[in-house]
């Protein structure tokens, strides 16, 4: 049976992926530091097809998600 993939970031590394919903360490830095949404409530499924490196802002409330560790 397949899980459903939930959009996480990571908090340390900035990374957003697919994960399952259980999942909490980053697969990339290893850190236990991965949030489902924005602080707003707003799910990271938007951001999946944006690529590694490019600005990404929360459409709902604006946050940076790619300007470092702790960015907004």
């Amino acid at each position: 049976m397949t899980r459903p993939g939930v959009a996480k970031v990571c908090g340390v590394c900035g990374r957003f992926r697919l994960y399952d919903p259980d999942d909490s360490y980053c697969v990339v830095c290893g850190y236990d530091t991965l949030a489902a949404e924005c602080d707003c409530g707003r799910v990271f499924d938007y951001a999946l097809s944006e690529p590694e490196g490019s600005p990404l802002h929360c459409p709902r409330c604006g946050k940076d998600w790619r300007s470092g560790p702790g960015a907004g």
